[in-house]
């Protein structure tokens, strides 16, 4: 009987899960799809739990010339295509914002400034033997690193420290490296659940816009997150973004596993996608494609039970905001829906926080 590889439950890390055989779906022609938009700045916005960190992790491994990756990628789809040669090929910055939410701005700033500063100081240790002292573009960089770790500078003194990086790694590889920046808008709904996006609104649109707008020194951006841009209020400055949410068909493969890749996962813990599970847990389609949550299906084929896996993994602050403000006909129409009847839903897509 083939032993049973163990389940990344909770492992988002591709490296991880390549070098210590865990059960692994291929998503890796995403890659090639990425390659090929040739789109500036995109923008991939699905729910929590399917698969956002792992895909992004997957990007880095792949596109990172400061790392060896081939092992990794041995035998997977993107290795048998014309793109297996950009392996390790390209700068790339990484950046995860996934734990920036705080109480405070004060709180929110130190954690931001913190992810950053993990960034700039590898980008420091890389280079450390081969920089000029007496160059600017060696000052700025290190005067960057010192407004990061000073713990009393403000937000609007690091609001162009993602442009300034671009720059700088441009400068030193002579190649425009590849953004990455995974649950971007974790940072944003901080603000909003807890009441000070006020103070911060300014800065993002900063921050952002200036990292991504006709900025020469960036290759292609990658973004995920939950929410797609709003081109108004803070997005401003950042209006060149291609968003790609659950309607759209492109990426759609590679968010959520597919019937056939459920059906192959349980059949190698010895389960079966049958009517239950199905009932349990079909219940998404993304640009067309039905797909079934990663985390419900994963922790089922461990477990071996039934559950709701998936329901306490976010607080879904901006749902119950939204139905804390819902009026009378909203109420009714919620009522015919959980009764089992279709009503007909009205999307504005551009939707600001």
């Amino acid at each position: 009987m083939r032993e049973k590889k163990a389940l990344p439950i909770g492992n988002d890390d591709f490296r991880k899960i390549r070098e210590e055989n865990f059960y692994y779906v291929d998503k890796t022609l995403m890659i090639r799809d990425f390659i090929e938009s040739k789109d500036s700045v995109t923008l991939i916005a699905r729910p929590r739990r399917f698969g956002k960190t792992l895909n992004m992790t997957m990007m880095r491994e792949f596109f990172d010339i400061s790392v060896n990756s081939k092992k990794i990628f041995e035998g997977l789809a993107i290795m048998e295509t014309e793109y297996a040669g950009l392996i390790n090929s390209k700068p790339v910055i990484f950046l995860s914002f996934k734990d920036c939410k705080a109480r405070t701005a004060r709180d929110l700033e130190l954690l931001l400034k913190d992810c950053l500063y993990r960034e700039y100081l590898r980008y420091e240790n890389i280079f450390r033997d081969k920089l000029e002292e007496t160059a600017l573009e060696t000052k700025d960089f290190y005067k960057m690193i010192d407004t990061l770790r000073n713990p009393e500078t403000g937000y609007n003194l690091f609001s162009f420290a993602i442009l300034r990086l671009t720059e700088f790694v441009k400068d030193r590889y002579a190649v425009a490296p590849v953004l990455l920046i995974d649950e971007y808008d974790q940072p944003i709904i901080s603000s909003y659940q807890h009441g000070y996006h006020d103070e911060t609104g300014d800065f993002f649109s900063v921050f952002y816009g200036s990292a991504m707008k006709s900025n020469p020194s960036l290759g292609q951006a990658l973004l995920t997150g939950v929410q797609r841009v709003a081109k108004e209020s803070i997005f401003s400055q950042f209006n060149n973004v291609r968003v790609y949410t659950v309607l759209d068909k492109k990426y759609a493969p590679y968010f959520g596993l597919t019937e056939k890749e459920t059906e192959e996962t349980l059949n190698a813990y010895n389960l079966a996608l049958d009517e239950a599970v199905q009932k349990k847990y079909n219940g998404y389609r993304f640009g067309g494609l039905v797909l079934y949550n990663p985390w419900s299906v994963l922790n089922y084929a461990d477990f071996g039970v039934l559950d709701n896996y998936w329901i306490n993994t976010s607080s879904n602050f901006l749902v119950k905001q939204a139905l804390q403000r819902a009026n009378k006909p909203f109420w009714d129409k919620f009522a015919k829906l959980v009764s089992g009847m279709e009503i007909p839903v009205g999307l504005t897509l551009e939707t600001s926080y």
